[in-house]
């Protein structure tokens, strides 16, 4: 039965409300993680909703000599939060022939945390002249601050072959390093070749070099097409703008919905600039609980002005502790001895 048949039965077999058959069918039709039958048997488990029967069937079928059912196999594997039996999976799903190169390397970097694993899958996939393996790594590398330098030159290779998913990525790693200048023709490249995950980082690479018009179009595309990030770089935006207030729901958004743990900090800030003491003590309560570092030297000071010193010695304590910046401990151990709460070794 030819692809399209098979995936136009599976799809009546769902919509009767037999779902064991359906993905029965799927597995047939399955070419890869990246073509549409994946997404339709992601759909289609959770509206099952009986993973466990899901996972006996496809493993059923994978034992039965189809070795995409692998693949099908450590897609469930990962959305049930089990990286290691997913790359098990995978490296069945190699022995039968299928293509996995890049997944394993993914699953090893991003799931697992075994970079060193992962690297030599990457350079496997190299080898093995997978279109996507030199975007793939560059991205790999430019998870690394000591290698910035490869990561920009597999990229950069990436484009000269037509990888055009590659400039948005090159542009990225621009971006990252403040070279936002540099950073916009790759970006726009990457827009105009229909990759919409570089809207955030475009409107942040605009806002930053002053074209403010285009950073706000940009980055309302984003919200509208809800890409993580995009609250937060927005609230950057109108806090840019002048339109603090504006700015407070979309940090909430970016906390709510991103877990961008910067946005506390950033509200208990502009709650300062706006003398709503109360949302911004919390903020700052809230910018300590999730222990960042950039947030003790400010609700020091913050606390000086309201009059509420006692706290001081313990902040400077904890900071210690955690290792924050030198010279936000020295600033820290200043305010002690000023407002004079016992030293803090």
């Amino acid at each position: 039965m030819a692809e399209d048949t098979l995936e136009a039965e599976a799809e009546r077999q769902r919509a009767a409300g037999n779902p064991g058959a359906a993905l029965t069918l799927y597995l047939r039709a399955w070419a890869g993680p990246d073509d549409e039958v994946a997404e339709r048997i992601l759909d289609l488990v959770e509206e099952w909703g009986d993973f466990d029967a899901a996972l006996e069937l496809t493993s059923a079928a994978a034992e039965a000599g189809d070795a995409g059912a692998y693949e099908v196999l450590a897609d469930l594997l990962l959305r049930l939060d089990r990286p290691e039996d997913a790359l098990a999976a995978l490296e069945r799903a190699a022995r039968g022939g299928r293509d996995v190169t890049l997944w394993t390397a993914a699953v090893l970097a991003d799931e697992i945390g075994d970079r060193t694993r992962a690297e030599e899958f990457y350079r496997q996939a190299l080898a093995e002249k997978n279109p996507r393996a030199l975007n793939d790594y560059g991205v790999f590398l430019s998870m690394d601050d000591e290698r910035l330098d490869e990561a920009a030159e597999l990229l950069g290779r990436a484009i000269g072959e037509g990888d055009t998913k590659a400039a948005g990525n090159l542009g990225s790693l621009l971006a990252d390093q403040g070279e936002y200048e540099e950073a916009l023709p790759w970006l726009h490249r990457a827009l105009d070749a229909g990759h919409r995950f570089v809207l955030v980082v475009l409107g942040e690479a605009e806002n930053a070099t002053g074209a403010m018009e285009a950073a706000g179009g940009h980055l309302r595309e984003a919200l509208a097409e809800e890409l993580p990030g995009a609250h937060f770089a927005y609230a950057l935006h109108l806090v840019d703008g002048g339109a603090e207030q504006e700015a407070v729901p979309h940090y909430e958004a970016a906390i709510d919905r991103d877990g961008e743990v910067n946005a506390y900090l950033n509200l208990a800030l502009l709650h300062e600039d706006l003398q709503q003491w109360e949302q911004a003590d919390r903020r700052y309560q809230e910018a300590i609980g999730h222990q960042d570092g950039d947030a003790y030297l400010h609700y020091a000071q913050f606390l000086v002005e309201q009059g509420r010193t006692g706290r001081i010695g313990e902040l400077l304590a904890e900071a210690v502790r955690l290792d924050v910046d030198p010279e936000d401990i020295e600033e820290l151990r200043a305010l002690v001895d000023q407002e004079g709460p016992a030293p803090v070794s």
